[in-house]
């Protein structure tokens, strides 16, 4: 595909325990698997608005701490809604939730301020409680790969 046919998927995590990570980079692989699909894959400390511009979908993988959104996705919220908002930048997104808890609280805050970004929701958030087992793997390849082969076919 020609530079400008290709697609671009921001996966952004934060990760304490290595549980969203781990999940991350399996959706990130999946989606790579993608034709037509660059993925760049950043922690939410290192991501910005020059990543939110670049792209073409978002997918954000979370974990729940002490039932709230995890300061580290939270800092990188906090430090892209307003550059985000001045350029009208309206994303597509999927979220992903590793907690320990039920990511109620999580998905909650996250929703609200998914409002004020005026991004939108193209999947079902998936929620993994504990530590990840096959299935939660499965889920987020199959979330990259979908979200990725949704991006290539314009359905998003």
């Amino acid at each position: 595909m020609a530079d400008s046919e290709t697609k671009h998927l921001l996966i952004v995590y934060h990760s304490q325990s290595g549980r969203n990570e781990r999940l991350a980079y399996a959706a990130s692989a999946s989606a790579a698997a993608e034709s037509g699909v660059e993925v760049r894959l950043l922690r939410a400390a290192e991501a910005g608005t020059r990543d939110i511009i670049w792209c073409d979908g978002v997918l954000l993988f979370m974990p729940e701490n002490f039932g709230a959104l995890a300061g580290g996705m939270k800092d990188f919220f906090d430090r892209t809604f307003y550059p985000t908002l001045e350029r009208e930048l309206v994303r597509p997104y999927g979220v992903f939730v590793c907690t320990g808890n039920d990511g109620t609280a999580a998905l909650n805050q996250w929703q609200r301020i998914a409002k004020g970004y005026a991004w939108r929701c193209v999947t079902d958030p998936v929620v993994c409680f504990g530590e990840p087992n096959a299935d939660a793997f499965q889920q987020a390849e199959e979330l990259g790969a979908g979200f990725a082969a949704g991006l290539v076919l314009g359905i998003f």
